[in-house]
């Protein structure tokens, strides 16, 4: 019940693609771009990423990558997908296009209803019981981004780091049964919440 509380608002992904003539910069060096809320732009921020990849766009056309939504616009989620569309290629013309710019190639368009895990006051003591629930149930594991951070890399680092407990657990407990209930395994590493700052 407590990870139901953990409010995590919607986010869409939405991929397009323009000709390269109708950036103001058509080259796109750099990695994507960021849209602070004062600028007055609804998207969160565009991933450049036929700037990034090589050949994932064809000859004379770059493809982006938009996050639309969040914490601060949740309404994101009683938009049709055209709607989305159309908050994005707006979006794209405030920031990259050129006046007169064309309506974009739509690759693809997902909604994440429960996207990006935020770590509100309480989060750090949430944690904390999520880890006692897991010294009282030897073998039960919980993971996901409201543990370690929602960046891809902290994910899988913390994937791997849950692995290796869990590999360590079934080499414990190989031939001797299921561990008795309520107990914790011993010498089993008890986890703790990350010591940085979460932004």
């Amino acid at each position: 019940r407590r990870l139901s509380e953990i409010y995590s608002p919607p986010v869409a992904a939405v991929t397009v693609a323009y000709p390269k003539e109708a950036f103001k910069q058509p080259d796109l060096p750099g990695f994507g771009s960021l849209n602070p809320r004062t600028e007055g732009v609804r998207t969160l921020g565009t991933i450049w990423s036929s700037s990034l990849f090589p050949g994932r766009a064809p000859a004379g056309y770059n493809l982006l990558l938009n996050y639309i939504g969040g914490a601060r616009d949740a309404g994101i989620a009683e938009l049709t997908t055209e709607e989305i569309v159309a908050e994005v290629h707006k979006g794209c013309e405030q920031v990259l296009l050129k006046p007169g710019a064309p309506q974009p190639k739509v690759l693809g368009c997902r909604l994440w209803p429960t996207a990006i895990p935020q770590y509100e006051h309480g989060h750090l003591e949430l944690l904390e019981e999520l880890a006692r629930g897991e010294a009282r149930a030897p073998g039960f594991y919980f993971g996901g981004n409201y543990r370690t951070g929602v960046a891809f890399g902290d994910c899988v680092q913390f994937g791997f780091e849950q692995a290796q407990r869990v590999k360590e657990y079934l080499a414990q407990t190989a031939g001797k049964g299921e561990a008795a209930e309520g107990e914790a395994v011993e010498g089993e590493a008890a986890w703790k919440p990350p010591t940085k700052p979460v932004l």
